[in-house]
């Protein structure tokens, strides 16, 4: 059989040799398998950069949980290494500069133009707009967290609760989980 297939080959390696006196089939083929050969090439590397852009992608939501559960130990007073109390002391003076940049910039903003009276709300809008902006006294909506009507900060909000993130992937947690719902890995007992 083998011999067989060896001689189907050579004849048509010799039919071509005879249509193709010229070398043109021959050099039109060796073009199209160079450029596949080229195309697979590229669809390979592209394949590749995009795997390694995936892994970037993990790497910084990694580095992302860290850092936050980090500070969520700092903030937490349980944080001992030197190095990284360090490092959270530098964001909290971050945070402290923000806040005086922040009221500095409250300072030079102009104060808002004086509002014409608010008409009486119906009871039940009443109980809905309850709270009103310290700067300028208009009725705001509940829960809002600037005046619709100055930009001023109406109330501030309670601290966020620790984010807590599983030592094992890095996955977000619920407080009180006991496994990570992402890996399945037990968590140390929280107290």
């Amino acid at each position: 059989m083998s011999g067989l297939i060896d001689k189907i080959v050579e004849g048509a390696g010799q039919v071509i040799s005879e249509v193709d006196r010229g070398g043109q089939i021959q050099s039109a083929i060796s073009g199209v398998r160079q450029r596949m050969a080229e195309a697979d090439r590229k669809r390979q590397i592209n394949r590749v950069r995009q795997q390694i852009e995936e892994m970037k992608d993990k790497e910084a939501q990694a580095i992302n949980s860290l850092s936050a559960q980090v500070l969520a130990l700092h903030e937490a007073g349980s944080l001992t290494q030197p190095e990284l109390v360090s490092l959270c002391k530098r964001v909290d003076e971050i945070r402290v500069q923000i806040k005086e940049t922040e009221a500095e910039l409250e300072q030079l903003q102009p104060p808002p133009p004086p509002s014409a009276p608010t008409p009486t709300p119906a009871p039940a809008q009443a109980a809905a707009d309850a709270e009103r902006c310290p700067q300028c006294g208009v009725a705001v909506m509940a829960g809002a967290a600037f005046c619709q009507s100055c930009g001023a900060k109406v109330a501030s909000e309670p601290p966020p609760a620790p984010m807590l993130f599983c030592v094992s992937c890095g996955a977000k947690l619920r407080e009180g989980a006991r496994f990570c719902p992402k890996c399945g890995q037990q968590l140390p007992e929280q107290g």
